[in-house]
């Protein structure tokens, strides 16, 4: 989150972040297919009063999603080298950190998460939420507890369409 929040853009860029800058302040619908759960995250965190600009507040929207989205997938890395690798905990949280921070810094989420702030960094959210829960289920021994987490996982898998179909994808991995 740091690094995002050193190079966030201070204001609104061009094109389509602009539009869902704007859309999420008047609580409007985008171009379709509208991508409402957007919209009304986005509008809430625009009125906490975190820093002077609205759009700025947008973009640092963008920036910690994409960050949790991080703090996720290296949990989903951590706990797949540990059954990988026999190297000690310190080396598979150094790999975890080290993929993790290449993913992060990759352009295109980085430009998501920073510049042109749209729908997919809460989509990849969504993403690595519904991994990190299906790893985890996947650790649960069968019984009631473990039936409500695929649950929750077909929810948020439901929920996150209303954002953007490509959190749809995360059900093949399930």
């Amino acid at each position: 989150l740091v690094l995002y929040g050193v190079t966030l853009a201070p204001t609104t860029q061009f094109w389509d972040t602009s539009e869902y800058i704007a859309a999420a302040r008047v609580l409007g619908i985008p171009h379709p297919p509208g991508n409402p759960l957007f919209v009304l995250l986005a509008h809430a965190w625009g009125e906490l009063p975190l820093v002077a600009g609205y759009a700025l507040r947008i973009n640092l929207f963008a920036a910690l999603t994409s960050a949790l989205s991080s703090g996720l997938l290296f949990l989903v890395a951590e706990r797949f080298l540990r059954d990988a690798s026999t190297a000690p905990r310190w080396a598979r949280l150094a790999a975890a950190v080290a993929g993790i921070t290449i993913g992060a810094a990759a352009f295109t989420v980085w430009n998501q998460s920073t510049v042109n702030e749209k729908v997919y960094t809460l989509s990849l959210l969504s993403i690595s939420l519904v991994f990190w829960l299906a790893v985890r289920w996947g650790d649960d021994p069968p019984g009631e507890h473990r039936d409500r987490r695929l649950i929750f996982i077909a929810y948020l898998i439901a929920l996150s369409s209303t954002n953007h179909m490509m959190g749809v994808l995360s059900a093949a991995g399930v």
